[in-house]
């Protein structure tokens, strides 16, 4: 099966990143502390009450993955405007290479994170994976991927950048040369305001899926 081709949107802002990423063929991954939604890592709990020596190691578990966030969608319009630079910086398409080190995992949308009373029944390292992989519905135009990994960088093969229709000719050009230079196999494909997509659900009220049971609790990262 081939690999999934995956992307990441950047800024130009800061060469030394993109930098990195070229010469070093790799990504950092981030603890889920450290990510730009405040709700990471909280969820509730469905069923019978939690232990409190069980949510403890979740906890734990939780902080011992760091979070590499991609995507499958490099033509989100939203996504250039926030990650790239509004436009002016990058989409890198890259394939993740197999590794029992790291999981991959597409990330899962609902109305609310949760585990239920099953989960007691199950390692706590699976269960915080578990509740790391969801996000709420508001997040669900992203389409992300998420690599978890031990350590700060994931490992990447770099095959192609898509440029921002909006970078500028002498940004285009300093990267042609840094990329003959690093990787002359990745293609360098421009990107054109007719190839953006605007998603709708992103301007929609997301519908409410009911709850499987009332929460007992949430339960803080």
């Amino acid at each position: 099966m081939a690999e999934q081709l995956l992307f990441k949107y950047r800024s130009l802002e800061n060469w030394r990143f993109l930098l990195d990423i070229l010469i070093n063929n790799r990504l950092y991954a981030a603890p889920f502390r450290d990510l730009n939604d405040p709700m990471e890592g909280r969820y509730y709990y469905f069923g019978d009450e939690m232990t409190l020596a069980f949510k403890r190691l979740i906890r734990a578990r939780k902080d011992d993955w760091r979070i590499c966030s991609l995507t499958k969608d490099p033509t989100n319009t939203l996504m250039w405007s926030y990650y790239s630079g509004g436009h002016t910086g990058v989409a890198l398409g890259l394939t993740v290479p197999k590794s029992s080190s790291y999981q991959v995992r597409d990330v899962f949308y609902d109305s609310q994170i949760g585990i239920d009373s099953s989960s007691r029944r199950r390692p706590a390292h699976e269960v915080a994976l578990d509740i790391l992989s969801q996000k709420q519905l508001s997040w669900a135009h992203e389409k992300e991927v998420r690599v978890f990994a031990p350590r700060p960088y994931v490992p990447i093969r770099l095959r192609e950048i898509k440029l921002g229709c909006k970078v500028s000719a002498s940004d285009r050009e300093l990267l042609d040369t840094l990329v003959r230079r690093t990787n002359p196999r990745v293609r360098i494909v421009q990107v054109t305001r007719a190839d953006l997509d605007a998603p709708t659900e992103a301007f929609e009220e997301p519908a409410q899926q009911p709850l499987r049971q009332r929460p007992a609790a949430v339960v803080s990262g």
